[in-house]
Order: C-alpha cells, then sequence, then structure tokens
C-alpha cells in the first residue's frame, strides 16, 4: 500500500474576517461566489479604490488564482500588500505564501517568516499552520519538528483542516511527538470531515494498515474514493490498488486501470511508471502496448 504524505497544503483564501463592508463588496462577493468574475472585478476594484481591505484581499485572489484576469503574480501582490500594510492577516499570510513561492517577488523566506508572524500574531490559523511547515521543513530557519508541531497544534485547535492534517502526520511518524497512531487518526478524520482530500487519504492509509483503528480494507476504500472524487492523485492511486487487489472491494481491473489513469492524469508520477508496467506487460486484462508504455515512461521522467 503507497505510503501517506504530509504534504502541506498553503493557499490563499478569500477573506473571510468580519469587517465593515461597503455594498460594492457584499455585491463583488455575491458575484464571485456565482462565479461572475467580470462582476466581482469591477465591484472588488471600485471598492478597493475607496480603501475597501477585504476588496484588495480578493483582488489579490483573483489575480493570483487567473479568475475573470490572467493570472498575474506582481499584481497579485501589488493588491494583497495593499490589505496586508492594513493589518489585514489574511493578505499578510498570502504575501508570505507569494515570498515563499517566489511568484511575483525573488523567492526569500525571511519576508515570508515575517508575514506570516505578523498573521499568526493576530491568532490566524493559515498562518500558523504555515510557520509549522517551515520548522517541519527547514525552510529559513533550522528544521525542528517539535516547533512544528506547536504551530500546527495552534492551527489544529482552531478547526484548520490542514493544521490537523499536518499535525496528525507528526503523530504518525513520530516526529516532533511522541508516536501516537490513535491521535493520528483522530486528526486525520476531524479534518477528513471537513472534506479534506489529503485528511482522506491519510485516514485511508490508516485504516488499510490496521494503524490506531482496527484494519478494514472497505472503509478504507471509502476514505480513498471521497478524496479521489476530488481528483486527488494520491488517493486515487491508491484506490487503484485496491481494485488491483481485491481489497476492501470486489477485484475489478476496469476500475483499478481507470484509477490508475485519473491517477496518472492528475500528475502522479507512481501511477504513471505503473500504466507504463501495465502496457509494457500486458496486466490488467490489457494486451502489450509498447507505445502506449513508452508515453507513460516518458511523461513520469
Amino acid at each position: 500500500m503507497n505510503q501517506f504524505t504530509g504534504k502541506h497544503l498553503i493557499m490563499a483564501c478569500l477573506a473571510a474576517v468580519i469587517l465593515p463592508a461597503f455594498a460594492s463588496y457584499d455585491a463583488g462577493r455575491a458575484a464571485w461566489l456565482q462565479g461572475n468574475y467580470a462582476t466581482a472585478l469591477k465591484e472588488f476594484s471600485a471598492d478597493a479604490a475607496k480603501g475597501g481591505i477585504k476588496s484588495s484581499n480578493d483582488l489579490g485572489v483573483m489575480y493570483e488564482k487567473g479568475q475573470g484576469v490572467s493570472v498575474d503574480y506582481a499584481q497579485a501582490m501589488h493588491f494583497y500588500r495593499k490589505a496586508a500594510d492594513k493589518g489585514f492577516a489574511p493578505a499578510q499570510t498570502s504575501v508570505g505564501y507569494l515570498y515563499q513561492e517566489g511568484l511575483g517577488v525573488p523567492k526569500d523566506y525571511g519576508q515570508a517568516m515575517s508575514w506570516y508572524n505578523k498573521a499568526s500574531g493576530q491568532n490566524f490559523a493559515q498562518a500558523q499552520n504555515n510557520i509549522g511547515a517551515f520548522y517541519e521543513k527547514g525552510y529559513g530557519v533550522a528544521a525542528d519538528p517539535a516547533q512544528a508541531a506547536e504551530w500546527y497544534r495552534k492551527a489544529a485547535d482552531q478547526g484548520l483542516a490542514s493544521g490537523q492534517t499536518n499535525l496528525g502526520y507528526l503523530y504518525a511518524s513520530g516526529r516532533g511527538v511522541n508516536k501516537d497512531d490513535v491521535m493520528a487518526v483522530s486528526l486525520y478524520k476531524k479534518a477528513a470531515e471537513q472534506n479534506f482530500p489529503l485528511a482522506q487519504n491519510n485516514l485511508g492509509y490508516m485504516t488499510a494498515e490496521g494503524r490506531g483503528v482496527k484494519q478494514d480494507f472497505a472503509a478504507a476504500a471509502d476514505w480513498y474514493r471521497k478524496a479521489a472524487e476530488r481528483h486527488f492523485s494520491l488517493a486515487e492511486f491508491n484506490l487503484a490498488r485496491l481494485y488491483e487487489q481485491g481489497k476492501g472491494v470486489q477485484q475489478d481491473n476496469e476500475q483499478a486501470l481507470s484509477w490508475f489513469t485519473q491517477s496518472a492524469n492528475d500528475g502522479y508520477k507512481p501511477a504513471m511508471r505503473r500504466l507504463a508496467q501495465v502496457y509494457t506487460q500486458g496486466l490488467l486484462g490489457q494486451h502489450p502496448d509498447s507505445e502506449l508504455a513508452r508515453q507513460w515512461s516518458d511523461k513520469a521522467r
């Protein structure tokens, strides 16, 4: 069974903090929720020109994600900074993320940490999670899993799914905390119930392995499927393996091939390599196909 992962999802988010709002922000937000990005852009721009903090932040999101505009990280940074300089924690976190990834600005872990600290000082959970990732991975600081665990815990205690998942991973791997599979499962479950696909995949893994919970391949398949249906490539791969092996589900080569292919199409290289084997050796009911095998092997490089 493929191992679970401790991947850190660090993302920009539309403003969720309640501030006094102008009517144009409310109109922009309503339009954004409906996928009407042209109207959202117009309303947010009008409000931002009047000093609207949330509108500036959300314009940053639109430019970062390419929603109604071409992706433009420099413009995203411009609008995030307008909100961040006024102390808006979501924007401060997004400024930190752009510095972390080098998007629109040179990569600078020191600047990223500085902005994350500003937001975490306001008890903003996503910033706390991101600081945890820095300490776990040693981004601009000495790697310190114990510190990572403390920051993840701050975020997890506020119900942030990524913080719960990352803390769960530390408990599952015994890094920075005493290894505790039961605690890991508990944290994964809290995040999985928020439909967080990484947690759903990891909970599937723990259930398949019988770690912290009774081994149950059918339940594992259910958790993998929840994440796979949201195009989480590792879960797609793990679900394919269950179909291939007939564990928790009826053995089904067609389903296995379908999920391996979906995982590969979603960018998971182990799935690409598995498909190369399938078409090289004629597995899963397929005839050997050297051209398909070559194509998947090349993509996996």
